[in-house]
């Protein structure tokens, strides 16, 4: 067979680079568990690089020999159950005999999938499925190749975008979605990197690894990708139109302010998200209204199709009709979502540099020309009064109008460019003492370090007889004799503290760390708040669960499948400490990470606990899951009265995307 470039499938000489790319195609080294360029598909496709990989695939650029044209080749490969060591065999093997049953299901629906997406080639805005089979032990699907660049490479290279650019490239997609969506099928991985902006100025959705039929299975797993995945997605439950349309709006937030929304499971109350106006996105109000309301956490709290989303970010229908807003549209202003203020730390005692009643009077005194200081250390006002001195409104702000802390607490002055700090005192001018009440804790008068008392008049020494003689010794006056009271020399001040790092400081550290994707670093910055009684104990939690989510989305785009990789060790490591502190959400990234051997090992008891650790918190979807456990005695003993309990818990506080199935389990649990 004729050799291809791996690269860019032209056709190439032995021992020669490409005459096409110019690359070397014995430079390229795919992975041990992807297959080696050359690899002939019902002999027709021929394989080359890996163009991506994820939790669910493999995508490979390849050349159909009968058509003569470059394709993307789709791998059915779930890294949860699979592997391949291609120096031994082209086959994939599971894992587990355990796992067999649950790949099998899994390749039928990916092929079955296929077939349906292959009914949508009408619609230009979603690639194109040619062909798919079984092979291999697995499962493939032959898409049409594209050509361009994601909307998450433009934005990490070009940055945010206005409304205004990148609402007309989406407009024909939200109409080809909303026709998926009356075909029965969900994307389940609309995201950045699956919309792609092509050379000719179109968009197009790809990667329809994940996609389902609505009208399939209950319960769908999915890749999750952090910020993108709705709330329901995290279970399986409730999944529809509406998933896919958090989805977009997620995406949307991403390119017109270049920030990944908070995740779906830390979102309460208060909201972490921020409106994008106020991270400086182009939109109008009534844009960021709709896409307010599509990022509702609550499915019920969104809207329903992306006819009526469409309606909303363009103010006409899809058939050409004015559009009316629905009966909550007020509530979606941007004050909704606002992110409550986080309540100022309670000051921390610091080492105050003030001056004693000497060493102010000596200074006022050297201070030639500072009349203001002269005269209020004159009047007494620099000793130990209770509260700042305070310029004037309308005095004019000169360096010789320095605010002198006179009391217990240092004041923090609002307008900087009254003061000059290096006008009048110097580190080394301050004695490191606190004169508010003038006497020590013996109740002895203070006396500074040149040994000056309060009245600024210096002790009485010895006369000398001759001035001109050598020294005494220490402890003898002139004459030879001892020196009936000689003057002790004075302590040596300590070195004042250095002052801790204030709550900004630290907050800039923790984005250096995080933008060199150093999370373990930035996590002890957290902790360091936490000591420094910046940030609360919940606040911890949610930080480090931050942190962690931010160490998995990095993970995912940089080693996905290598479960030794230090960023899911880091990952996991921070939403067991954060659990620790009592942190839901770090629960739920438990539960999450046991029930699908995310990270570790699947084990049933352990999701089992951290769902009912969530569940206690009063969330609906998690006493579901609970209900489930129970029921069907998965990694606990089966308790039908127990699972009965937890569901009735589920109905009452309220989970309405999984709320028709917590009905239907009762039902059948009851005998209904």
């Amino acid at each position: 067979m004729e050799r291809y470039c791996p690269y860019c499938m032209h056709l190439i000489q032995p021992g020669k680079p490409c005459p096409n790319c110019k690359r070397d195609p014995e430079t390229y080294r795919p992975e041990s568990r992807q297959l080696p360029p050359g690899t002939l598909l019902q002999e027709r496709y021929v394989l080359g690089r890996a163009l991506g990989a994820g939790g669910f695939g493999i995508t490979y650029l390849g050349w159909d020999l009968k058509l003569e044209r470059r394709v993307a080749v789709k791998e059915y490969f779930p890294t949860a159950f699979l592997k391949r060591e291609t120096s031994v065999t082209l086959d994939v093997t599971c894992y587990t005999a355990s796992g067999q049953e649950a790949y099998t299901k899994g390749r039928e629906q990916f092929l079955r999938e296929a077939r349906t997406m292959a009914a949508l080639e009408k619609i230009p805005q979603m690639v194109r499925v040619l062909d798919f089979f079984p092979e291999h032990n697995t499962a493939y699907i032959i898409m049409e190749f594209l050509e361009g660049q994601t909307l998450k490479e433009i934005t990490q290279a070009q940055g945010p975008c206005s409304a205004q650019v990148l609402l007309p490239l989406l407009e024909p997609v939200i109409r080809a979605m909303e026709a998926m969506h009356q075909a029965n099928i969900i994307h389940r991985d609309i995201s950045p990197d699956n919309l792609m902006l092509l050379s000719n100025g179109t968009m197009k959705l790809m990667d329809f690894g994940c996609a389902r039929d609505i009208q399939g299975e209950v319960t769908m797993t999915a890749m999750l990708k952090e910020g993108f995945a709705p709330y329901e997605q995290y279970s399986g439950h409730g999944q529809g139109a509406w998933s896919d349309l958090y989805s977009l709006c997620a995406t949307i937030y991403y390119c017109l302010t270049g920030k990944v929304p908070p995740s779906a499971m830390k979102r309460g109350e208060p909201d972490p998200l921020i409106p994008p106006s106020r991270l400086g996105a182009e939109l109008t109000e009534q844009q960021e209204r709709a896409l307010l309301k599509g990022l509702a956490v609550r499915a019920a709290d969104r809207w329903k199709s992306m006819g009526e989303l469409y309606g909303a970010l363009y103010g006409i229908t899809l058939d050409g009709h004015p559009w009316t807003p629905p009966e909550d549209w007020e509530q979606w202003n941007t004050s909704k979502l606002d992110p409550e203020p986080e309540p100022a730390p309670e000051p921390k005692p610091e080492k105050k540099f003030t001056l004693s009643r000497g060493a102010k009077g000596g200074i006022a005194a050297a201070c030639a020309g500072v009349v203001l200081v002269a005269a209020l250390a004159a009047s007494g006002l620099l000793g130990g009064g209770t509260d700042p001195v305070v310029l004037p409104d309308d005095s004019t702000p000169t360096q010789s109008q320095t605010v002198i802390p006179g009391g217990e607490e240092d004041s923090q002055v609002e307008d900087s460019s009254r003061l000059d700090p290096n006008a009048l005192f110097q580190p080394d001018s301050f004695d490191g003492t606190d004169d508010s009440q003038g006497e020590d804790s013996n109740g002895d008068t203070d006396q500074s370090q040149n040994g000056e008392t309060e009245t600024g008049q210096a002790p009485t020494q010895p006369p000398s007889s001759n001035p001109q003689t050598t020294a005494p010794a220490r402890g003898q006056t002139q004459s030879g004799t001892p020196d009936p009271d000689p003057e002790p020399k004075p302590e040596p001040e300590p070195e004042p503290e250095p002052a801790a790092p204030t709550k900004a400081e630290l907050e800039a550290q923790v984005e250096s760390y995080l933008d060199a994707n150093q999370f373990a670093e930035a996590a002890e910055v957290y902790r360091q708040m936490n000591t420094l009684g910046y940030v609360s104990r919940e606040k911890l939690g949610s930080s480090l669960v931050e942190v962690g989510d931010d160490a998995e989305y990095y993970w995912s785009e940089t080693d996905y499948g290598n479960n030794s990789s230090p960023y899911v060790k880091t990952a996991f490591d921070l939403y067991t400490e954060a659990a620790g502190l009592g942190c839901a959400q770090a629960y739920a990234k438990l539960a999450y990470c046991y029930d699908y051997g995310h990270y570790v090992s699947q084990d049933p008891a352990q999701a089992c606990h951290w769902w009912t650790q969530m569940a206690n918190t009063g969330d609906g979807p998690a006493c579901y899951f609970v209900a489930e456990y129970y029921a069907e005695g998965n990694g606990v003993p089966q308790d039908i009265p127990t699972a009965i309990s937890w569901l009735n818990k589920c109905l009452e506080y309220g989970a309405s995307y999984v709320e028709s199935d917590a009905r239907a389990l009762l039902d059948e649990l009851q005998g209904n």
